[in-house]
């Protein structure tokens, strides 16, 4: 029987398993999908590997990422499998029994229901495919138990196919080429620049930069999947580690927790004192001690501006004030200070506070050491060609900002 599929890169029980890992993000949870156990997942993506000489997925930051040639083996499956489950959706009009056909046909089934109703014969399909009769006939009642009604009828000629024969034979027709084609579909990938870019952002960090750069990168390069999400320094740090990302960008700490990670400078900026623009702070607040009874909108702790912002306070032997409260976005903060009597510390480089929302006002206090520096974290060993191309459009988005706020 290994013979029929020998025209098929993949088996239509790896492409359910390729599918249902993208799906679902994990083996784990594919194998509770298609109810197969965990090795039985693994050792069918291994094999698909294997015969495609292809890495399908890379570990990312929610699951199992598809590669750029994973993209396209995964697109190619998904035809192959909506195929079918239309061909069983058709085919389930005709009975009340539950039908198999999407969770069990394999090529092999295809293939035998093509030629006994091209030929009208099994005895003459069997010599087709090489196959003995038996083995023709037991295929045939296995598919015939999948869809839950008769396949063909006998006459005195041969066998007359059914309704249910002639639409997986058309099924086959369809989606044979789609298969067969793969191999040379994965050849004939264009030689530029593809792969995963997934980039992590600190809070408060770089949401007018990272957006820029991605557009620039998508129009260069059409076949680059991009990805940005947020999180604390530690998760980012460990998602870098592991190969879940890629690399991440904020603001720049006194050096990286792990001696794995670099960090190289992009952009500097400054700590400020914001409120809203009708806020009678800004006419009656001269110094750091007149703020001292003001409800405060910080970054979270472990955060250098929540560092900075209790630095503050001990400069003036005073507590920080323990009702601040804490958020996750540049966004969300500005919002809120908008709709409040809150203050918050923030930082902008000097396009951004020149470029300021006009319902919000810079708190006309000078700080100490307000220079802070954006930067992007790495892994010191994986280093590829696209984060350099991220790196570079990161290095012109800057620059082209610095640009307009010289004019």
């Amino acid at each position: 029987m290994n013979k029929l599929n020998s025209n098929f890169p993949l088996t239509l029980k790896q492409c359910r398993v390729i599918t249902e890992i993208m799906k679902k993000g994990t083996e784990k949870d594919a194998s509770l999908s298609l109810n197969l156990s965990q090795p039985s997942i693994s050792r069918a993506l291994s094999q698909a590997e294997q015969a495609l000489q292809i890495s399908l997925f890379t570990r990312g930051w929610s699951g199992a990422e598809p590669t750029a040639e994973g993209e396209v083996v995964i697109s190619s499956c998904n035809a192959v499998l909506q195929a079918i489950a239309d061909t069983e959706r058709h085919l389930q009009h005709d009975v009340s029994a539950l039908l198999k056909l999407n969770a069990y046909v394999e090529w092999r089934h295809l293939m035998v229901i093509d030629a006994v109703v091209r030929v009208g014969s099994a005895s003459v399909a069997a010599q087709t495919l090489g196959m003995t009769q038996p083995a023709v006939s037991k295929t045939l009642k296995e598919i015939e138990n999948m869809v839950q009604q008769p396949l063909f009828a006998r006459a005195r000629h041969g066998l007359i196919p059914q309704t249910a024969a002639k639409q997986l034979a058309s099924l086959y027709l369809r989606v044979s080429p789609v298969a067969q084609s793969l191999q040379h579909t994965l050849q004939s990938l264009p030689n530029e620049l593809t792969g995963r870019l997934s980039v992590g952002m600190l809070s408060f960090s770089c949401q007018d930069i990272v957006p820029v750069a991605f557009a620039s990168l998508f129009k260069q390069h059409p076949r680059i999947r991009l990805q940005a999400m947020q999180g604390p320094y530690h998760m980012l740090a460990n998602a870098l580690r592991q190969g879940e990302i890629d690399c991440f960008l904020g603001l720049m700490r006194k050096g990286p927790i792990h001696p794995e990670l670099i960090e190289l400078p992009l952009l500097d900026v400054q700590y400020a004192l914001i409120a809203r623009a009708d806020h009678p702070v800004h006419d009656y607040a001269k110094t750091l001690n007149d703020l001292t009874n003001e409800r405060w909108i910080v970054a979270r702790h472990g955060t250098p501006i929540r560092d900075y912002f209790e630095s503050l306070f001990h400069s003036i032997d005073n507590k920080p004030p323990i009702q601040a409260l804490e958020m996750l976005t540049f966004a969300s903060s500005e919002e809120l200070v908008i709709h409040s009597d809150a203050i918050a510390l923030l930082f902008y480089d000097d396009w951004n506070i020149k470029q300021l929302n006009p319902r919000l006002k810079q708190i006309p206090i000078r700080l100490p050491n307000p220079e802070c520096t954006l930067g992007i974290t790495l892994h010191r060993e994986r280093q590829s060609t696209l984060i350099q191309t991220f790196i570079e459009e990161l290095t012109l988005t800057i620059k082209e900002k610095l640009l307009r706020d010289s004019t």
